[in-house]
């Protein structure tokens, strides 16, 4: 029977300090991938603005004419020195979010509270610029997270109700290249977090619910907050059909030459053995304003592994899909757009004991005029339960609802409210949570 302690089984990790040694690993990747591509001339992507619950990718370089506009962030130019240091190829950014959560009624702890906060600070390095090697970005991010695990203290939900409740870290979390090589491919190595490139529906970023951006049925993943060395290579990157392939490796007890280098080593729940992932995305326009994106990918992830029974086998899978659509949009940047996700695992060592999911949601933007960029969310969030689990209900179910607003100088609140049905499979009373979101850009 799958165990329910008082402590969830919602991302216990250790971490240990970086050694300076890192920035040698780094040099290798860079050396190699500099190497194959020193006579491609391309351009990054551009990368849209949207709030992250866990991690940051790089900012996109703007054309070397452009004049970087830092208006909406909390520090502002810095006196017009950040322009000046982006347009020489050094981009820093940052971000604060505190989340502070009620449990209103029911689950495991009612009238509890919990707050935590997240800090992360980025840089990115434009090869272009500093060193005149065309499409390549060098990456590091420093990630620290402080505070209570809401859902373990309050709600005792299988899916969670956080995407930033985790275990509390200090790390350099992300150390990576980023090598664009024309316009057909790109390849990234060395230490990130997988939602960079997979399993990211683009409307369901802004819900607090970990479910819509770390589908519940994949198992020992490398999304947050267990960043891990890997390779990333994408095929067609800027055109509408992609593919993406992923390997990240996690062995605490045989470590890597990086994870030697950085000293920080797989996070203690996760068994030795490999997190493979690959994803083909098709996306389109409607009428030239109405994106759209669908998605199919697998997992599978090497190693001894756990089952819900008390047994071990060797290596576990998942599969998902999901499709995102615009479904109205205005010149003034107001739409509507929603998304559905479904995903299934292996039930023998499935994720909580979740083995299968179903997953939606309704996000308008702009629908308070004076209110640029505010958002309505609701979304739904449906897991059903292994056999093999043997819990009271063969389902959870959750319902949330936000509405985000930007009240100036880069802070945003995000007021959340979310209800549970069979809450923890049924262990606990059916739960209220309500959350409020508070989020600085530096």
């Amino acid at each position: 029977m799958l165990s329910l302690p008082q402590q969830l089984p919602t991302s216990t990790t250790a971490y240990v300090n970086v050694r300076p040694s890192a920035t040698l690993a780094a040099a290798m990747a860079i050396g190699v991938l500099a190497g194959l591509s020193k006579a491609a001339d391309t351009t990054t992507p551009a990368v849209v603005d949207a709030p992250a619950a866990a991690t940051s990718a790089p900012a996109a370089q703007p054309a070397p004419s452009a004049v970087p506009d830092y208006s909406g962030d909390l520090t502002g130019h810095w006196l017009g020195l950040r322009p000046k240091l982006q347009k020489g190829g050094l981009t820093l950014g940052g971000s604060l979010t505190t989340d502070g959560s009620w449990n209103l009624s029911g689950g495991l702890a009612t009238r509890h509270c919990a707050y935590r906060t997240l800090l992360t600070l980025d840089v990115s390095l434009d090869t272009k610029t500093l060193f005149n090697i065309p499409g390549g970005t060098i990456f590091a991010s420093y990630e620290g997270l402080w505070g209570q695990n809401g859902n373990a203290t309050q709600v005792g939900s299988l899916q969670g109700f956080d995407a930033n409740d985790a275990a509390p870290f200090s790390e350099l979390y992300q150390l990576y290249y980023d090598q664009m090589f024309g316009q057909m491919l790109e390849v990234r190595a060395g230490r990130q977090d997988a939602c960079d490139f997979f399993g990211e529906p683009p409307d369901a970023q802004m819900f607090l619910n970990p479910s819509p951006t770390a589908f519940p049925t994949m198992i020992g993943t490398a999304f947050y907050p267990n960043s891990a060395p890997g390779i990333v290579t994408v095929l067609n990157p800027s055109g509408p059909l992609i593919f993406k392939f992923g390997a990240y490796y996690f062995d605490r007890f045989h470590p890597s030459a990086l994870d030697q280098a950085l000293n920080t080593l797989e996070p203690t729940g996760q068994p030795a053995g490999t997190f493979l992932i690959a994803e083909g995305d098709y996306n389109w326009q409607i009428n030239g304003n109405l994106p759209g994106v669908v998605a199919l990918g697998g997992t599978w992830r090497t190693g001894q592994l756990n089952t819900l029974s008390g047994s071990v086998q060797s290596g576990g899978g998942s599969a998902y899909g999901y499709i995102d659509q615009t479904l109205w949009a205005n010149a003034q940047s107001q739409s509507v757009a929603a998304y559905e996700i479904i995903s299934g695992g292996d039930e023998q060592v499935a994720n909580n004991g979740i083995d299968f999911s179903s997953l939606g949601g309704l996000l308008v933007t702009g629908l308070i005029p004076r209110q640029s960029g505010d958002q309505i969310g609701v979304a739904y969030n449906w897991a059903h339960i292994s056999s093999q689990a043997n819990l009271p209900k063969p389902y959870e179910l959750n319902f949330e609802g936000f509405y985000a607003f930007n009240v100036g100088h880069g802070i945003t609140l995000q007021p959340d409210l979310q209800y549970f049905v069979n809450t923890g499979g049924g262990i606990y009373p059916d739960a209220l949570v309500a959350t409020l979101r508070v989020s600085l850009s530096f």
